[in-house]
């Protein structure tokens, strides 16, 4: 994956994660765009990034009204910060439980389903139209209100539905005041984005040690095969181990972070394999010998994943503040016919192509 795509990537999460356009549906069109492959789950660590540059930038924006609330929180009686994080774990508790029972399920989705997306757009689009001819909307957010508009939440896992469209839809559908439904939308999603980080981060250092394990077992594979072919005697076969076990570490590495280049790789290992004082014959034919140790880079560089950051963390914090006053002036409708023309394309698209 390179920068410009990464680039994209934040810009996008940044966006689409508080503009009613689906973020998730947008990355799956954008991973259709790109090619299925190169915006796949080797980016698990970019995933992560740009979730908690979004998340940040909610916190950011928020930060007064959140600030109120621990204030609330800690004075230990039953005022209107306490009611209204109670409201806020009402609201999680569809999406965690639909997340959690149907993990699954639900990742099987997300692999360039462009149909899915399409219908789902279509469907947030007419959400959002319905939204905006609402006309009694001066309620506070209910603790039954706070139910309904999680349930939508939970809808939303879907690619292609907005979740911000889908719950501040819900709300203003349900009589809640137009500001009070944004704020409360963009803040029962903070906690769940900060849990899907430490799932993602899980799942991240998981793969990361069960890599660890694989190298290992590579790495005395590759020595043993070396052996076998006479490419040195018993008493190299530890400097051998090492050498190429560090290239073996190398690529493991640069699967992960990206930031090693092929030749860079190359380089160190030849280099590692003569200071190891494997005979100069030798360490040529091990070079020569392709044991399946090179592997593409696969995630972003180090300076890619900040550049993501900065441009989700960025786009993220006028995003949300440019939904929160579309949301106050009733100006949902646009979304909802760019919402209408992308999914009407993909669902085009899809049908072209199928």
């Amino acid at each position: 994956m390179d920068l410009f795509e990464v680039i994209i990537l934040g810009i996008v999460q940044g966006l689409t994660e508080f503009l009613p356009v689906s973020s998730s549906g947008h990355l799956e069109l954008t991973k259709a765009i790109f090619g299925e492959n190169s915006v796949g789950k080797e980016s698990m660590l970019l995933t992560v990034v740009l979730h908690f540059a979004t998340a940040l930038s909610t916190v950011v924006i928020f930060r007064k009204e959140i600030a109120q609330i621990f204030k609330g929180l800690f004075a230990f009686k039953w005022n209107d910060e306490l009611k209204f994080s109670l409201k806020i774990i009402l609201s999680m508790i569809p999406a965690a439980l639909v997340g959690v029972v149907f993990k699954d399920e639900i990742e099987s989705l997300f692999g360039g389903a462009v149909m899915l997306v399409g219908l789902m757009l279509l469907l947030t689009g007419a959400l959002l139209f319905l939204a905006d001819k609402a006309k009694k909307t001066e309620k506070e957010v209910g603790f039954g209100h706070a139910i309904i508009i999680g349930l939508s939440q939970a809808i939303a896992i879907l690619p292609g539905i907005s979740r911000s469209g889908a719950t501040i839809s819900t709300s203003v559908l349900l009589g809640v005041d137009r500001e009070k439904a944004a704020k409360f939308s963009f803040l029962m999603v903070v906690p769940l984005i900060f849990g899907a980080i430490l799932f993602d981060t899980k799942d991240y250092l998981e793969n990361r040690e069960l890599e660890n394990t694989d190298v290992s077992m590579r790495t005395v594979t590759i020595v043993d095969e070396l052996h076998k072919d006479g490419l040195f005697t018993d008493a190299d076969t530890k400097r051998a181990y090492n050498a190429i076990h560090f290239k073996e570490r190398k690529w493991s590495d640069a699967k992960f972070t990206g930031e090693t280049e092929t030749a860079t790789i190359e380089s160190e290992y030849q280099t590692d394999l003569e200071n190891s004082g494997i005979p100069a014959e030798r360490i040529e034919q091990i070079m020569s010998h392709d044991f399946g140790m090179v592997r593409p880079l696969q995630g972003p560089n180090l300076l890619a994943l900040f550049i993501g950051f900065i441009c989700a963390f960025v786009t993220g914090l006028f995003a949300c503040k440019w939904m929160i006053s579309l949301v106050k002036r009733a100006q949902l409708k646009y979304f909802s016919f760019y919402c209408f023309a992308v999914g009407i394309i993909a669902v085009s698209y899809s049908l072209i192509n199928g």
